[in-house]
């Protein structure tokens, strides 16, 4: 799939290949350890400005093999599952410095949106972030603090979880 919003052409691709060196290196200038693989379960959606991935973000639904929050929230998730939930991730987001944060989180959240409740019929997506990126979160994309500070083994750094329902109303 592939969409123009505004100046940003967003692409999904099932494949870490394009967005690779713009993860890693956000990840090594912060600390993090960029560790992700790629299931079936996954999706990477990119967006582009000129040709060049500008912003990145990668989905998981969840399976049988769980999500990578499991390894530290499992007993949050599971709360959520068993009263009917059914549960997406997102992780390794990145937007390259320089660019309009809220722009490129908005092109891309479109495509989230459209492939996890539309597509799929997710009812919920979490993410775990570091508290410093809670803020934003918050006021960018709606989501609410539910859990944590936690070591994220995964990423070598302390975060929390973070949860928002994809019901219109709450849009």
């Amino acid at each position: 799939m592939k969409a123009t919003f505004g100046p940003y052409v967003v692409s999904t691709a099932e494949s870490l290949d394009r967005s690779e060196c713009l993860v890693k290196t956000s990840y090594l200038r912060k600390g993090y350890s960029a560790d992700h693989i790629m299931t079936s379960a996954d999706m990477v959606f990119d967006a582009e400005l000129c040709g060049t991935v500008i912003g990145t973000v990668m989905m998981r639904l969840d399976s049988a093999n769980g999500l990578y929050s499991d390894a530290t929230y499992s007993h949050e998730l599971d709360a959520m599952r068993l009263s009917g939930r059914k549960l997406a991730e997102l992780c390794r987001f990145v937007i390259m410095p320089g660019q309009p944060t809220s722009s490129v989180m908005g092109a891309l959240f479109h495509f989230v949106y459209v492939y996890a409740h539309l597509m799929n019929d997710v009812t919920d997506l979490v993410c775990e972030v570091v508290p410093n990126h809670v803020a934003a979160q918050k006021r960018l994309l709606g989501f609410l603090q539910i859990a944590g500070p936690k070591r994220c083994e995964r990423v070598g750094v302390d975060a929390v979880l973070l949860h928002r329902t994809l019901d219109l109303s709450d849009f």
